[in-house]
């Protein structure tokens, strides 16, 4: 292998490439990342994540102390009338069903510093920062990707390459995969500031004014987040001047003597999603695959989700665990989820945005006299879940775990410590069985089912008060398997957190196992 030879090469170094190659690096692939800046962007961005993104952020080693530096748990989002009355309430409990707080808003050049750390510790990964991608050629083994960085420009091959670069990919407009437009825009003054600790209200939320629709919300700890809808009529250079930014924020007592102005900025909020997610061995990922309006809190989070699909299948191909074929299953996957993303952004944001007087009159009405709960007052919401792919059967059809985040909880081992479960299982397919009903006899017959060099730990689960039976089990400290066992006596999570499958019986459960064989994937890829 020459010095340009690598396993994967990723292009971009936000927060979805940073977790892309620091994964890979960790996994123990050479890993190659490229930057066009020539230093990290120090400004916000994202603000909000959610409690997978939480457990993602753990698992590369940013634990719950490291986390707190630079972010803080958001108790509810809340929508309110120009008048200031509670139209709706999101509430978010600290300790969620995945043993992470429900919503957590962070400042994002903090999160990736404190990623970079991790990177400098990460053994054969490499960042070129100042380089950007020119082309790439690819054939049946793998790219070869021309770089251009600030001394030459350089041919680097590489098995797999993953874009990571953004709205205005040119990974994704080099390898010819075309979005599609979801016919919504709207322009926004989006305003950070840094300024001491004071109550707000609401906490996180939205001014549904049809005046000037408005965001209020946390940028992480000591900062505020506002942003501001441009509306029709208005001229945008005088909207976006600091004279004006100051006057907009003044009805919450914050002027430039009590706050910094970190960012001042104007967005368009788009919707668009990729039709094709990859190309060969080249794939797209975060901003590169999709964009979305932020009402839903779904953009970086989806990005990081995009990570947490691809990176486990790209590890069981390079490792040769599973073929080439399993990485079809990324973007049947990740499709559907992010569409889901992306309605849900659209329905949200048609609401908050609203400016006709009539439609917000009774939009006021309905959620006044209803709510403010959203059970009561929204239709149904569609459960968010993966498409077709990885999955018994090819997809995950009507089963109550397959394709949907799996809960987290507390395990007691043998000599009475406390761990959380993915600390256990990070990286790999873990089957929880109903120790109440699944002998350790069965446990073995269970484990014995696995596809022979396909990483799948079986952890038999204890009531909470009853004690670990040996060193493959646990006690469910907080309850949160025993709720699983309700409908099912095995259930099979993936690395990235979804479930694979559940099973009634330990004959299910066993079948179960042996449905991890990757081989009828094929090699297309």
């Amino acid at each position: 292998m020459s010095d340009n030879d690598v396993d994967v090469l990723v292009v971009g170094q936000g927060v979805v490439g940073q977790l892309t190659s620091l994964y890979l690096a960790q996994r123990g692939y050479r890993v190659l990342a490229i930057e066009q800046h020539r230093e990290p962007y120090s400004l916000p961005r994202a603000v909000h994540y959610d409690p997978d993104v939480n457990r993602f952020l753990a698992g590369v080693g940013l634990d719950a102390e490291e986390q707190a530096t630079f972010s803080e748990p958001a108790l509810s989002y809340d929508w309110l009338t120009a008048d200031r009355k509670l139209l709706l309430t999101f509430p978010a409990p600290l300790d969620g069903p995945q043993g992470w707080p429900e919503s957590t808003m962070f400042a994002q050049p903090d999160l990736e510093a404190a990623l970079r750390r991790h990177q400098e510790a990460a053994e054969g990964l490499e960042i070129r920062w100042g380089t950007a991608l020119a082309g790439f050629d690819q054939d049946a083994e793998g790219v070869s990707a021309f770089i251009d960085g600030p001394a030459s420009e350089t041919t680097v091959r590489a098995k797999f390459l993953v874009g990571c670069d953004g709205a205005n990919s040119a990974v994704r407009e080099l390898a010819g995969l075309s979005m599609t437009d979801l016919d919504f825009s709207s322009d926004w003054l989006v305003m950070d500031l840094q300024l001491a600790e004071r109550a707000w209200t609401p906490e996180n939320g939205q001014i549904c004014d049809p005046l000037r629709p408005t965001s209020v919300v946390s940028g992480g700890p000591g900062r505020r987040r506002f942003e501001f809808m441009l509306m029709p009529g208005e001229d945008a250079a005088a909207f976006t001047s600091t004279e004006n930014a100051w006057e907009l924020v003044a009805p919450w007592e914050v002027t430039p003597e009590n706050a910094d102005l970190e960012r001042l900025a104007m967005y368009t909020f788009n919707a668009r999603c990729v039709t094709e997610w990859s190309r060969g061995r080249v794939f797209v990922a975060g901003d590169a695959a999709h964009q979305m309006p932020p009402f839903f809190g779904r953009g970086m989070v989806s990005g990081v989700r995009d990570v947490a699909n691809l990176v486990w299948k790209l590890d069981h191909v390079l490792s040769g665990i599973a073929p080439l074929g399993l990485l079809d299953t990324y973007g049947s996957e990740r499709g559907a989820h992010v569409q889901h993303a992306l309605m849900m952004s659209l329905e949200l944001g048609r609401m908050i945005c609203e400016t006709d007087p009539a439609k917000v009159e009774a939009r006021d009405t309905h959620f006044l006299s209803i709510g403010p709960f959203p059970w009561n007052a929204l239709p149904p919401m569609p459960p968010e879940i993966l498409g077709p792919g990885f999955f018994p059967g090819g997809a995950p059809g009507s089963d109550p775990v397959a394709g949907r985040i799996g809960v987290q909880g507390r395990l007691r081992g043998l000599d009475g410590s406390e761990s959380a479960a993915d600390r256990i299982t990070w990286g790999e397919f873990v089957a929880f069985v109903d120790g109440r009903v699944v002998s350790e006899d069965d446990a073995e017959r269970i484990r014995a089912a696995r596809p022979a060099g396909f990483p799948c730990k079986v952890i038999e689960v204890m009531p909470p008060d009853t004690a670990a039976r040996n060193r493959h089990s646990g006690s469910d400290v907080d309850g949160r398997y025993g709720e699983v066992f309700d409908t099912a006596v095995a259930v099979v999570y993936r690395p990235d957190f979804h479930g694979f499958a559940s099973a009634k019986t330990v004959d299910d459960a066993i079948n179960l196992m042996a449905a991890l064989e990757t081989t009828q994937l094929g090699e297309s890829a």
